[in-house]
């Protein structure tokens, strides 16, 4: 009997319930967001070393996302200045964004390991996938330049996949 099928079935099944899990991240909504203001309500206070309800972009720089760019992308008012909902609306928006990246950059890894389980004439459980910002990393071993190709192929066509790097290995 041939475990591989059964095998190869389990993983594609997991993979499928990662990607279905990491969807939830999606649902990031405005309430959500109104959720999270509390916290940084208190990390407001705490930059606010002089207690006037404002961040000077002094006191905004103790938040390492606040750069001089990001300070002025949050001060909509232009009064040199953040209140506290200024500071709260773009931290919150910076949160959102870097969760439905990291979301979709593992839907694209669990697309990835799923197509290659999928593939009959591919030892994918010998090949790893990394993704990052739509970057995916192949990297593993494979029987020959065929495989290689082929798994570089297959996942270069995942929607939202911006570039494949090959490092598998042709096992010799």
């Amino acid at each position: 009997m041939n475990i591989t099928t059964p095998l190869k079935s389990a993983t594609f099944a997991i993979a499928l319930a990662f990607g279905a899990t990491n969807m939830q991240a999606l649902a990031y909504d405005a309430e959500t967001v109104q959720e999270n203001q509390a916290p940084l309500a208190a990390e407001f206070n705490k930059l606010d070393t002089n207690s006037n309800q404002n961040l000077t972009r002094i006191e905004a720089a103790k938040d390492k996302l606040f750069t001089a760019k990001h300070f002025e992308s949050a001060d909509i008012d232009r009064n040199d200045t953040l209140n506290q909902e200024e500071y709260a609306n773009y931290k919150s928006a910076s949160q959102q964004k870097v969760v439905k990246r990291v979301a979709s950059d593992s839907v694209i890894t669990s697309k990835a390991k799923a197509e290659l389980l999928a593939e009959k004439n591919l030892k994918s459980l010998q090949i790893s996938v990394k993704t990052y910002k739509g970057d995916v990393i192949l990297s593993g071993f494979v029987d020959d330049e065929l495989s290689r190709v082929k798994a570089e192929t297959i996942v270069s066509k995942i929607e939202g996949v911006k570039s494949v790097k090959n490092s598998l290995v042709v096992k010799s």
